[in-house]
């Protein structure tokens, strides 16, 4: 184990053991301030760690690695100002860096919400979850890839603009939509906005708030759909080549609790990438998808004590990539993966371990055994 590796993983258990010593005095404090009957404060904190063993990730095909490393602690913070106005603040422990991931200001103004800062832009289910509230894989689907703030591939990326957001009948049709700052430089000479909107109706139950999780663990029956589509000028390429970014997605999340109290989760995607056929270093053009399958079994287990419910998943994915990405590859690229959860509370309390297989020219397989705690 290199130092580096070793550095992150004793930042990872410091803040671990922050976070479980602090449990008695946030559940105390009640991990919210009341101030009047409109305004309030309110704290929250969520820790990821995981051990993972990849094999075959070496350039002569055969070297495996170990690295155990914190993948999210995070700080959140909302506070009340006035009935109709919240300030969301938060943050993200990086290496030795303290992230800043959102500050937003949400108006209420009735018919709609106004959103201003820096914040999620409207998107597809899996990056409106957030890596807590994925339902049973651990990691976010590699194929997604809307790009934003430089970011490859990777959910959760933030951008600075404003968006509004609005609902109807308490929540089974949502829609959205934002104007952000997208990419600064590059190919976006003339500073070209991104457009960011999604639409979403719920056949079933219904399913409020802007933000989502990909599972209710049988407290809903859900059957909804999701549409969102980003735009930009100039948004993919290089400074002196450039070409517009459209992508495209749909989502949908179906769950059902059976009779005897086992919850089945079917969630899948279709995304479409369209970089005007010019090759980008963040966004490939192509298509691609998953699918997801979870069961929750009924009854409760016991480890050492402690409570649970076991949830096997598997999950595919494919990715067609028409041009060349960073890596100069191209074509079909899957994955595959199987593994199981321990259910402790929901998603504040969960323990994963899981087996995948990445094809892409050479097979990579991964092993890894996660938990994750939130407050």
């Amino acid at each position: 184990m290199n130092l580096s590796v070793t550095k992150r993983f004793a930042y990872g258990g410091a803040a671990i053991f922050l976070f479980l010593v602090s449990l008695p005095v946030l559940a105390a404090a009640g991990a919210k301030i009341k101030i009047d009957d409109t305004k309030f404060f309110q704290i929250g904190v969520g820790v990821r760690g995981s051990v993972t063993v990849e094999e075959d990730a070496a350039t002569n095909g055969t070297d495996s690695s170990f690295n155990p490393a914190p993948e999210n602690i995070r700080l959140y913070t909302l506070s009340q100002v006035h009935k109709n106005v919240q300030v969301e603040y938060n943050t993200e422990l990086s290496g030795e860096s303290i992230n800043l991931l959102d500050v937003i200001v949400k108006l209420d103004l009735g018919v709609f919400d106004l959103w201003i800062g820096r914040q999620l832009p409207p998107s597809d289910r899996a990056n409106m979850d957030g890596p807590f509230y994925l339902n049973a894989a651990w990691a976010y689907p590699m194929v997604q890839s809307f790009g934003n703030q430089g970011c490859s591939g990777c959910l959760g990326a933030r951008d600075n603009g404003m968006a509004f957001h609005g609902d109807a009948n308490g929540g089974k049709f949502k829609w959205a939509y934002g104007v952000f700052e997208g990419l600064s430089g590059g190919a976006d000479q003339e500073d070209n906005v991104r457009h960011a909107a999604s639409l979403t109706y719920a056949f079933d139950d219904a399913e409020p708030g802007f933000y989502s999780g990909s599972t209710y663990f049988g407290a809903k029956k859900i059957t909804t759909l999701n549409f969102a589509m980003h735009h930009e000028e100039d948004g993919v390429g290089t400074s002196t080549d450039q070409g517009n970014f459209t992508g495209y997605s749909a989502d949908v999340l179906i769950e059902r609790t059976l009779g005897n109290g086992a919850v089945v989760d079917l969630e899948g995607a279709y995304y479409d990438w369209d970089t005007d056929d010019k090759f980008d270093d963040i966004i490939t053009q192509g298509d691609s998808f998953f699918v997801l399958a979870s069961y929750l079994m009924p009854g409760k287990a016991s480890i050492g004590g402690i409570q649970g419910q076991f949830q096997p998943y598997t999950r595919y994915q494919g990715y067609n990539r028409d041009m060349k990405n960073d890596t100069g590859k191209t074509g079909y690229k899957d994955r595959i993966e199987a593994g199981v959860n321990y259910v402790i509370d929901g998603f504040n309390a969960k323990v994963t371990a899981l087996w995948e297989q990445t094809d892409d020219v050479s097979k990579i397989d991964k092993y890894v055994l996660g938990m994750q705690f939130q407050l």
